[in-house]
């Protein structure tokens, strides 16, 4: 199984700039050993998949989905519609939506499952606060969102999960995880995954966020059961990324 990079752009480029980072992107030179999909503004969708063509190479990501297909949801976005894009991922649980926009494990189990069911692949973000990892709660906080994000999903759904650990205290912080510390939480999250989903937990790739630069993220790549990373400020300038996905995979 491939290591998965993920770029999420957040609140950043309209159509014309998603359109332009793109056309940028496909100029550089990729490793092949490496998945790689973006994850644009709902409004950029269009203008990313008609700069990609036919091209595969990074593949669509949306940032959010609602759980219904349709209805009177003003604002929402279903499934079926990131579907008509060839979206391929879709970000559910991001801390910043539980933050700012007051998620809850149910509204991720519940858009994960949905996502799932249409043939996206969720990827379903956990992490843990700096208070709680003071306290000791990291593995109990964690653990409990996975065990509720995954309730509703399907060992065997028409896309595989994907899990992103993204400790809230080093998203954009500057102030990186530590490998062993990021190591002691995959094990965690597999172990949940293993109990909840069986045989199937094998093929969810668990991605770590948090701060990941050309810098480190080699040291990330290669850290046991790390299966890629989503990766956010570092992913806005399309060299950068770009630079950052030939620094994955160290030869």
């Amino acid at each position: 199984m491939k290591k998965l990079l993920i770029a999420n752009w957040k609140m950043h480029y309209g159509p014309i700039k998603a359109g332009a980072w793109i056309r940028a992107f496909r100029r550089e030179r990729l490793p092949k050993e490496l998945d790689i999909a973006v994850a644009v503004p709902f409004v950029s969708l269009a203008a990313a998949r008609s700069s990609l063509g036919r091209a595969s190479i990074p593949a669509l990501a949306a940032q959010d989905v609602f759980w219904n297909e349709e209805g009177a949801f003003t604002g929402e976005i279903s499934p079926g519609m990131l579907l008509e894009f060839g979206t391929e991922y879709c970000i559910v649980g991001h801390s910043e939506r539980r933050q700012y926009l007051g998620e809850t494990d149910e509204m991720v189990s519940k858009k994960a499952a949905a996502a799932q069911r249409s043939g996206i692949s969720p990827v379903i973000c956990v992490g843990e606060t700096k208070i709680q990892r003071a306290r000791g709660e990291a593995s109990k906080t964690v653990r409990s969102q996975i065990t509720a994000a995954v309730s509703q999903s399907k060992s065997e759904g028409k896309a595989p999960l994907v899990i992103a650990y993204e400790p809230l205290w080093a998203i954009g912080s500057g102030k990186s995880c530590s490998p062993q510390d990021t190591k002691e939480m995959h094990t965690i999250i597999r172990s949940v995954l293993e109990k909840k989903l069986g045989k199937a937990a094998s093929a969810v790739r668990i991605l770590y966020g948090g701060s990941v630069d050309v810098r480190n993220v080699a040291e990330y790549m290669t850290t046991t059961g790390v299966d890629g990373a989503l990766i956010g400020g570092a992913s806005l300038d399309p060299r950068n990324f770009g630079l950052l996905c030939r620094a994955a995979l160290p030869a």
